[in-house]
């Protein structure tokens, strides 16, 4: 069950599209330690794991991906969107595209040192 505060209609519809898409990479990508989260007008995507993984690699905190709601179309675009992403972090880091099977993110080691730049 869930149960979403009344408030500003916008931030009703960008939590039940964060919670619909959490639900299709959950479907798709059981197991994942997925957390879909909202801020602002964007959707925020992280696999816990993956994002542990960046932080002991580069010493850096709160890896995700910030989709930007005004530019993700409607609530079935949104959702194919972040299928796509989410299967290709998961080969990016050299996880499985299906059930989760426990291993460890590996970060690129070519992808380390220029990502970690843009970070403030």
């Amino acid at each position: 069950m869930h149960i979403i505060e009344s408030g500003n209609a916008d931030e009703v519809a960008d939590m039940e599209l964060a919670q619909r898409v959490g639900d299709a990479l959950n479907r798709s990508y059981p197991d994942h330690p997925w957390m879909v989260s909202v801020q602002g007008r964007g959707i925020i995507v992280r696999h816990l794991a993956i994002a542990n993984a960046v932080a002991m690699d580069i010493g850096r905190e709160g890896f995700g991906s910030l989709l930007p709601r005004e530019k993700l179309g409607t609530h079935k675009q949104v959702t194919q969107t972040v299928m796509r992403f989410g299967g290709e972090l998961l080969e990016a880091f050299q996880l499985p595209r299906g059930k989760w099977d426990g291993r460890t993110p590996i970060v690129p080691a070519n992808w380390k040192h220029k990502q970690s730049a843009g970070f403030t």
